[in-house]
């Protein structure tokens, strides 16, 4: 059966606190706006690809916003795949915040095979900030990590409070809206935990929670459709 390749964006999060700027996620690696770069060679192997402008690397993205990438305080990974973390070595005083079931996973042979955790794009002698479960990170319940396992070991998805709202990031715990619905998840992916995690996320949610999810198309663009809870 033949398959439809699609375009799904690749996004990051940049959040202002009075204690410093966070980001949840930071893109890709520059490198791979080469097609020759060996990774993304790779990847075309697999029938996939990334295509990124020069103004769209984290760097670009950062000073669009008035944010020099050096005062960029923490990462908070919410896994360790290429596409979300692979932008690391733009941010270079920033700790490294993620579980330690997924850091873990990342530096196992045989877990990081599995689940296509490359040590290239993660393990650069970024200062880290190993955390095991729920973490609040600045104290004041803003910004909370939720540890959502299964689409790699330690993926974990963000609750942020702010006066913009209740948003939960979702990450790639869920791919986009079609598939809280379908479950369809991918292959490599330990599957019982990706539906026990995504209940768990919706059990969370509050009457005007907003789930942002890790490659939604219909998310972005000039007309967004961002889903409340019910």
């Amino acid at each position: 059966m033949a398959t439809e390749r699609a375009s799904v964006p690749m996004p990051f999060y940049v959040i202002e606190h009075d204690d410093g700027v966070a980001l949840f996620d930071c893109g890709v690696h520059r490198d791979l706006a080469n097609p020759d770069d060996p990774y993304r060679v790779a990847l075309r192997s697999q029938d996939l690809d990334v295509s990124f402008e020069p103004g769209e690397s984290t760097t670009s993205r950062l000073q669009a916003l008035d944010i020099d990438p050096a005062d960029v305080r923490y990462v908070i990974a919410s896994h360790l795949h290429f596409d979300h973390a692979g932008g690391l070595h733009q941010l270079p005083n920033a700790t490294l915040v993620v579980q330690r079931r997924e850091w873990d996973a990342g530096h196992d042979r045989e877990e990081g095979s599995r689940y296509f955790l490359n040590r290239r794009f993660f393990d650069l002698g970024h200062q880290l900030k190993l955390i095991d479960g729920e973490h609040d990170l600045f104290g004041d319940g803003s910004v909370v990590c939720m540890p959502s396992p299964g689409h790699t070991p330690g993926h974990q998805s963000l609750r942020i409070r702010s006066n913009q709202g209740d948003h939960i990031l979702v990450g790639d715990a869920c791919y986009n809206g079609e598939a809280c619905q379908s479950r369809q998840f991918p292959e490599f992916s330990d599957q019982a935990a990706m539906n026990r995690s995504l209940d768990a996320l919706l059990a969370s949610r509050a009457e005007n929670t907003v789930m942002i999810f890790g490659h939604d198309p219909s998310q972005w663009g000039d007309r967004p459709v961002l889903p409340g809870s019910r």
